[in-house]
């Protein structure tokens, strides 16, 4: 069995083998995936985070087999935290984002040179989500949504939610109506705690959107940017179009004090 590493900032995970193909996801820097399939100029791989299939062009990742694989995974992780940093090594500058995480250790080079890394890291645990988590998503206020986004850069809304609960450690799937089928459904929205995931559906009751709650009204979600906005349990109310733009469909909880 063979694996990847992506070794590059953010790389476009596709539906198809071509760019002009849709993009379904992104595979971020030190993040890994079973290699499925070859063609020329592409390979098809299963994410090892959430099992996310897609193509991904070659030249953006590193190719280690079952042992190397193994070997990456029992090294140290450290997160990155969202001022971000850079790998550096020869003449090239890597761009490291909030999302990424790296293994003490491990070469990214694809030569044999000596890398650096100027990172700030990110030390948060589930013992800290409650009081931190406003704060984590709040940084992402104003990011351009972007579907199968994953970084400030364009980000879509289960990639939002995902990318907040990483940052404590906690792995979510990567589909809104993936991430509502786990979980812990919070009854009353009078019961809302910072953190907890809104879903909402739409008319054919498909769940297509979700955001984070900031406290028993207010949700920060990717719409169009990332957001700000009232909730009640009609659903999210957009104050400069003046109307509801979703549909409450269920509240879930994931991490508890």
């Amino acid at each position: 069995m063979e694996y990847g590493i992506c070794n590059l900032t953010v790389v476009p995970l596709r539906a198809d083998e071509a760019h002009r193909s849709e993009m379904v996801s992104q595979v971020i820097f030190g993040e890994t995936f079973e290699i499925l399939a070859r063609s020329i100029n592409w390979t098809k791989v299963r994410t090892t985070s959430d099992s996310y299939i897609g193509w991904i062009q070659n030249g953006q990742f590193l190719t280690v087999d079952d042992v190397g694989f193994c070997a990456y995974q029992l090294l140290n992780k450290k997160y990155i935290g969202f001022e971000g940093g850079f790998l550096s090594y020869s003449d090239h500058h890597i761009q490291l984002l909030h999302g990424t995480f790296l293994r003490e250790g491990f070469s990214y080079c694809q030569e044999n040179d000596s890398q650096e890394f100027t990172v700030q890291v990110l030390t948060l645990g589930q013992e800290d989500f409650v009081n931190k988590v406003s704060h984590i998503a709040k940084q992402y206020w104003g990011a351009p949504y972007l579907w199968g986004g994953r970084s400030k850069f364009g980000i879509d809304c289960s990639g939002f939610s995902q990318l907040v609960y990483q940052s404590f450690g906690y792995q979510l799937p990567r589909d809104a109506y993936q991430q509502a089928e786990i979980g812990n459904t919070v009854d009353f929205l009078t019961e809302i705690q910072v953190g907890d995931l809104a879903f909402f559906d739409n008319e054919e009751g498909k769940i297509t959107h979700v955001g984070v709650m900031l406290d028993s009204g207010t949700i920060i979600h990717a719409s169009s940017c990332v957001r700000i906005d009232r909730m009640d349990q009609e659903g999210i109310f957009n104050k400069e179009l003046n109307k509801y733009t979703h549909k409450l469909r269920i509240v879930k909880r994931y991490i508890s004090e």
